[in-house]
């Protein structure tokens, strides 16, 4: 499909995902963040088309789309990966990170009820978001399976990644720096509201 209607598709599934992501944000302390991710929320389901456009991240808002799930949350807390997996539709996890999709999969069914918990609104909605994932992997994992050992460098780069990203939640790591980079390009200060993830 068309470019925006693919990032028309990966807005509304952000946004869909903002409940899940504000209640993780509550659960690792940061008000901040999650009154963020709430007014990111009621923007883009007003004035964004019911979350299709991204206008919280535009003039005058500039709100940055930051992703949080239970997995963050116990990475954060010191909850350790575990084994490492590769699974058929979910591709490169831990057992953390498989429970914390889990779970978060299920605060709106099971929060929520009507139409959430139902099979004719999950399969699609899921199906939509394996496939904007897949599309969005799709180079990287195109220049990994060309390695000598497609396996042991998916498996170090995965693990890598979410190592930065539970120590850019602490405030340090590559992420962090990258985005304090980036913000003083910008001309912006520390309190900009950049974040790593």
């Amino acid at each position: 499909v068309p470019d925006f209607a693919q990032d028309g598709v990966r807005n509304f599934m952000n946004n869909l995902n903002s409940p899940v992501i504000f209640a993780n944000d509550v659960l690792q302390g940061e008000s901040d963040r999650a009154g963020v991710t709430l007014l990111r929320f009621g923007i883009n389901s007003t004035i964004g088309l019911g979350g299709t456009i991204d206008v919280a991240r535009s003039k005058p808002f500039h709100l940055p789309y930051r992703q949080n799930g239970l997995a963050n949350v116990l990475g954060y807390y010191g909850v350790g990966p575990g084994p490492y997996l590769f699974l058929p539709l979910v591709g490169p996890t831990t057992v953390r990170d498989l429970f914390g999709l889990i779970a978060d999969r299920l605060v709106l069914p099971i929060g929520v009820g009507t139409p959430f918990n139902k099979s004719y609104y999950d399969l699609p909605i899921n199906t939509l978001d394996a496939l904007d994932y897949r599309n969005e992997a799709d180079e990287d994992f195109t220049r990994l399976r060309n390695t000598a050992d497609p396996y042991s460098t998916y498996r170090r780069v995965y693990l890598q990644s979410r190592i930065d990203q539970i120590e850019a939640l602490h405030g340090r790591g590559p992420l962090v720096a990258a985005s304090l980079r980036a913000a003083a390009r910008a001309g912006r200060g520390i309190g900009s509201g950049v974040a790593p993830i």
